[in-house]
Formats: C-alpha cells, sequence, structure tokens
C-alpha cells in the first residue's frame, strides 16, 4: 500500500485561503482518485479546509493546534511550520507500521496509476519522479519536463525505524542535516537513500504535475516573479507543450478552469 502525506498550511498563514482550499481539494482528489483502491492519504492541518468530494476512512486528518505549531508570520516560520506537519505525518506513519509514502506539496497533482504501479511492485526501494509536467496558473496546457529535479518527487518504502517516534528538542524546516529520510529537503532524498544503500529507481511514467503561479507555494514565498518568470522562458525554449485534455485530466483527476 501507498501513503500520499500532506502538510498543509494554516488558514492564518495564507494569503488566499479560497486559492489554497482550492489547490488542496484538486491535490487531495488526484491522489484519491487511484485505478487501485488500496492507498491511504494522511493530512496533517491547522484547519480542515472545506472539501468539494466525499471520501471515506482512507482519508485521515491531523489536526495540529496552534500551542504546539505556532501560526507562522515569516518564510522561515513557514518552513519550519512545514517541517513540523511533516514531522508529525512522520510519526503517524510509523504508528500505522511504515511502507511506501510519498510527500506531496498542497498544490501538485498525482498520476492516478500511481498506486496500481506501487502496489505491483511491493519489495523495491522506491521510486522517484524522473518526468512529469509543470502548469502554469491559468494555462490551458501543461509542459512536459522530461527530467524532474531530482529528488522533488519521491515514493520511499520506509520501515518503522526510518521514521520517528517523537518531535525533536527543537523544531527546524526540513533539510540535508535531519537524520530522518521524510525530513530531508526535496533534492536530499535520493542521494540520502543512495547512500544507505537502498537506491531508488526512477518512475517509468510521468508521474506528477508541478503546479506554479498561484502565489501560495511554500518556497516561493517572496520569489514569485523573478523564480517563476525565469523559469517560463527556458521552459518556452526547451520543453515541449500538452494541451489540457481528457486523457490529461483522467489521469490527474482534475477540472482545469
Amino acid at each position: 500500500m501507498i501513503y500520499f502525506v500532506i502538510p498543509l498550511m494554516s488558514k492564518k498563514a495564507a494569503k488566499d485561503w479560497e486559492m489554497v482550499s482550492t489547490l488542496f481539494n484538486r491535490t487531495l482528489w488526484s491522489c484519491y482518485n487511484q485505478t487501485d483502491p488500496d492507498f491511504k492519504i494522511l493530512v496533517a492541518c491547522h484547519e480542515i479546509p472545506k472539501l468539494t468530494k466525499v471520501y471515506d476512512d482512507r482519508v485521515e486528518f491531523i489536526q495540529v493546534s496552534e500551542k504546539e505549531a505556532p501560526i507562522p508570520a515569516t518564510q522561515e516560520e513557514k518552513m519550519v511550520d512545514k517541517g513540523y506537519k511533516t514531522h508529525t505525518l512522520a510519526m503517524r506513519l510509523r504508528e500505522l507500521g511504515g511502507g511506501y509514502a510519498m510527500m506531496v506539496d498542497a498544490d501538485d497533482l498525482i498520476s492516478c496509476h500511481m498506486a496500481e504501479f506501487i502496489n505491483q511492485h511491493p519489495d523495491e526501494n522506491g521510486y522517484y519522479v524522473k518526468t512529469g509536467y509543470v502548469y502554469f496558473a491559468g494555462d490551458d496546457y501543461m509542459k512536459i519536463l522530461p527530467k524532474f529535479s531530482s529528488g522533488s518527487a519521491c515514493i520511499v518504502n520506509y520501515s518503522v525505524d526510518d521514521l520517528p517516534d517523537c518531535y525533536p528538542d527543537i523544531m527546524t524546516a526540513n533539510c540535508d542535516a535531519n537524520k530522518w529520510i521524510i525530513r530531508k529537503r526535496h533534492g536530499g532524498v535520493v542521494p540520502a537513500c543512495a547512500a544507505l544503500g537502498r537506491p531508488l529507481k526512477p518512475l517509468p511514467f510521468k508521474g506528477a504535475v508541478y503546479v506554479l503561479g498561484t502565489g501560495e507555494n511554500h518556497s516561493l514565498y517572496g520569489k514569485k516573479t523573478k523564480y517563476q518568470t525565469r523559469l517560463r522562458g527556458m521552459l518556452e525554449f526547451f520543453v515541449g507543450k500538452r494541451k489540457i485534455k481528457g486523457n490529461l485530466k483522467k489521469e490527474f483527476s482534475v477540472d482545469w478552469v
């Protein structure tokens, strides 16, 4: 079985909670609408957004308190908050006995074939998304990324010992210095697994969509215009486009508006 684990920012920290909720609902549905029903979704949050679909008990919300996870005000505090919620999800995953888990940002989209593929390969170390798409909010097409940023979307087969059973004395943002694989930065997961002699394999299909241009990406606060303009310009030259049609909508379970 695969676990999709999602840290979600607080309503009180969001610039536009309606936008955050819309993006999260799309992400949640893309994880939920799998071709194989053997999966579970774990979400760590302060507030549970209004849901636009009906879900069963495969979706579990873990609410954190403002006392233990104060509402962040700065960019650094936002990343620590994400780290706290990641740690909370990791402890819950340990309670459930470990297994395959994919960290999913609350604005990204996951292929509906993910659970089916993972459940067909129960004994691997895990996978990383090698190819996928990037979608800029408002476009009617997605751009094909022939090479995802290494380790930005990983599915790791965690043992119980790979996961924490308590919070650290001092919480930090996810970073490579953290001893837990699940708490490393996106790009640190692949090398960390390789260093342990448990290398991840490339996923043999386009597994995910990055959604950019919403203004609510955790790691892009304060960098939206400079970063996304440069990225978009590069993609115009080097990356092919795919019109958002029925097959793509079905694959990622999203109504594009």
